[in-house]
């Protein structure tokens, strides 16, 4: 007797986010709509790299969480830094509500942001005139202003920490976020160098 009960209860699990029939055309058809506007929609940050655009479909997408192992020494804060350039000079803001500013992040838990903005001169000045960057001949206040045009060219606004990894914890992470939320920021990318640095 309690068995048609138990049934019913179950089959209003609150649990169950989301369920496909494979063999129902309407219910498959509609998840790979979705599937298609995802991957060739609008909504996509693209790389300055034409193969790792191929091989990411187009880019990297808002909400994916994407890691880049390597060992040692290997050029990953100046791979990521260039990432972090590059989305910032590539792309529009996806930012759909206009009454939000759009945000890129970047937290360093390694290199303090003097290095972080040397490289991202360095990178910025070499990919437009493709001549060796002399730092000799141009003013602080030039340095400065260069960068901050540069990436915020495309309206994006951008934050660069330096954190002492061991006061923090993934949860001052998610509290940053938030903060930057509350006021009226859109975090569209989170860039951590690296969370290995992290207890």
């Amino acid at each position: 007797q309690l068995e048609p009960l138990q049934l019913t209860q179950n089959a209003n699990d609150p649990a169950i986010v989301d369920d496909i029939d494979i063999g129902n055309d309407e219910s498959i058809m509609k998840v790979f709509s979705e599937v298609k506007n995802r991957m060739v929609g609008s909504g996509v940050y693209k790389t300055g790299w034409t193969d790792l655009n191929n091989m990411l479909q187009g880019g990297f997408r808002p909400g994916e969480f994407v890691m880049i192992p390597a060992l040692q020494h290997k050029y990953k804060t100046g791979f990521t830094l260039s990432l972090f350039a590059q989305i910032a000079t590539n792309n529009a803001p996806l930012t759909k509500d206009i009454s939000k500013k759009p945000l890129l992040l970047r937290i360093s838990f390694e290199d303090d942001i003097n290095l972080n903005l040397q490289f991202l001169y360095q990178y910025l000045k070499y990919n437009e005139t493709r001549q060796p960057v002399n730092h000799s001949d141009v003013t602080v206040v030039d340095m400065a202003k260069y960068v901050k045009e540069r990436l915020q060219v495309n309206g994006f606004n951008i934050k660069m920490l330096r954190v002492d990894p061991t006061q923090w914890s993934y949860k001052n992470i998610c509290n940053k976020i938030l903060e930057y939320e509350t006021q009226g920021y859109n975090v569209e990318v989170v860039m951590v160098d690296y969370l290995t640095m992290l207890p």
